[in-house]
């Protein structure tokens, strides 16, 4: 009874040995949906989900597949994919360790056998076989979680992995579709300055027959000709854009450059509009992998903690052996060949020179580390949402004015068609103005473009459908 006393008293004085660490914290939900309220309850939106494949709204079916295609053939994003299943295996490996381990052994061996040594004649002195045949089974118990915390750690960092893969598909699936969006609206562009080219040598051409005429100077049709190499020189600028364009799709696609030869025309729907979930920021951060990613490392840092915590505790383990020894074969499975062993082993960690202390430490380490990246990525992710709300806003204000002054100068092209057509004014004038409504329709195309492209970049602050469950890392 003493002999009991004394080691529960022994093992109630040892778990004291715990050292005392200091865990930072996370910034708190409340104080991010703060942030959001003032944004995104302005944010004039359909109380729609955002969903996964986004790009289909565009209703350009190349667009969709280049998307679809290199999210699922792109070689760095197959590299992930396997990062994670090797995470996977991780996780069943230390799974399996949870389990007794039982193994078999078979040994046969020949050997003389000393006559100086504790065997007697007529086995001293004499070269005997040896038959051995047994099962082995050895088993721990894991009374403060040291296996089942590294079993959450790496479910954890499994699903990290997992996350990880969505930021890179997302990442992925913006680039192209803001490139494409671009590659569209360069196209027009190059349509729009061809057409302006032609009022151009239009202008030009009657510059000259006035000229001839003795009715005007030089000078007009030296400007005239002027105005012609800078379209052709923006033309070229452009076709230059375009190309940079098609080469980046295809690297992030994964895509050989013959293959962005192929491409057909482009056919973006220019009515489409990014929607948001309405009261999306009591829950916002859950629609960003990124931010999952760094919740799933977090949770992970923290099991290893867990871990390192239960190195300081006793532990109790079994042996067990179902063995068979004998000299001849023919009596190897006999009962009197069988010889059974048995063991309890008690650990109790006493000194190990700070050892423990210190992995203690760098978990803890670890983890702090750990919260001020997730605490870098939940600032980052404000922001973001935060900075695509207001451009966006302010895109579509620009826009808004613009078609204003679209409006206006077509009206004036109708009063100086109408102007020329009773014979009021010359043909020029009415040139000039189809010029000036041409200049408005590029920076039109140019407003559309970087209205689009806003969208793309809200679509990617807000997760581009993403969702996870919620986790809960503020008490970790």
């Amino acid at each position: 009874m003493k002999k009991i006393i004394f080691s529960l008293l022994s093992v109630f004085l040892f778990l004291g040995c715990v050292p005392n660490i200091e865990k930072q914290k996370v910034i708190k939900d409340t104080k991010i949906e703060q942030e959001f309220i003032e944004d995104l309850n302005s944010f004039q939106s359909v109380n729609l989900k955002l969903q996964n494949n986004w790009w289909r709204k565009f209703e350009d079916k190349q667009l969709n597949s280049l998307i679809e295609n290199a999210i699922k053939n792109t070689p760095s994003l197959k590299a992930l994919k396997q990062r994670y299943a090797k995470a996977n295996s991780l996780v069943k490996m230390r799974k399996s360790a949870n389990l007794p381990n039982i193994g078999f052994g078979a040994d046969v061996s020949r050997q003389r056998f000393s006559e100086n040594y504790i065997f007697p004649a007529p086995l001293g002195g004499n070269y005997y076989n040896l038959y051995q045949f047994g099962l082995n089974l050895d088993y721990e118990f894991d009374f403060w979680d040291k296996r089942a915390s590294l079993i959450r750690a790496s479910l954890n960092e499994a699903l990290a992995q997992k996350a990880y893969i969505k930021v890179k598909e997302l990442s992925v699936s913006t680039s192209i579709a803001k490139l494409y969006i671009s590659l569209n609206y360069k196209n027009r562009e190059l349509e729009q300055l061809q057409i302006l080219k032609k009022i151009t040598n239009e202008k030009h051409h009657i510059l000259d027959k006035v000229h001839k005429l003795g009715l005007s100077n030089r000078k007009e049709i030296n400007e005239s000709g002027s105005s012609i190499e800078k379209i052709n020189q923006k033309i070229s600028d452009l076709r230059i854009e375009i190309e940079d364009i098609k080469r980046s799709i295809a690297i992030i696609s994964g895509m050989m450059p013959s293959q962005m030869d192929k491409l057909e025309k482009t056919d973006i729907a220019d009515d489409y509009k990014v929607f948001i979930p309405k009261d999306i920021h009591l829950d916002i951060l859950s629609h960003r992998p990124e931010i999952a990613m760094q919740k799933y490392l977090l949770l992970s840092k923290s099991a290893y903690i867990k871990n390192a915590k239960a190195q300081f505790y006793p532990n109790i383990s079994l042996n067990g052996l179902l063995n068979f020894t004998s000299f001849p074969w023919s009596s190897l499975f006999n009962h009197t060949s069988f010889a059974p062993l048995g063991a309890v082993a008690f650990s109790l960690p006493l000194f190990d020179a700070g050892k423990r202390e210190a992995n203690l430490n760098i978990k803890v380490s670890d983890y702090n580390e750990q919260v001020q990246l997730y605490n870098q990525s939940v600032i980052k992710a404000v922001n973001e949402v935060v900075n695509s709300l207001r451009k966006l806003e302010l895109t579509k204000s620009n826009l808004k004015y613009q078609d204003e002054i679209l409006k206006k100068k077509n009206k004036n092209l109708q009063i100086e068609k109408r102007i020329y057509e009773i014979g009021l004014n010359n043909k020029i004038s009415y040139l000039n103005s189809k010029l000036l409504l041409q200049e408005e329709i590029l920076k039109n195309i140019s407003l559309k473009d970087k209205e689009l492209n806003a969208q793309i970049d809200l679509i990617k602050a807000l997760g581009g459908g993403y969702k996870s469950e919620r986790i809960d890392v503020s008490h970790n």
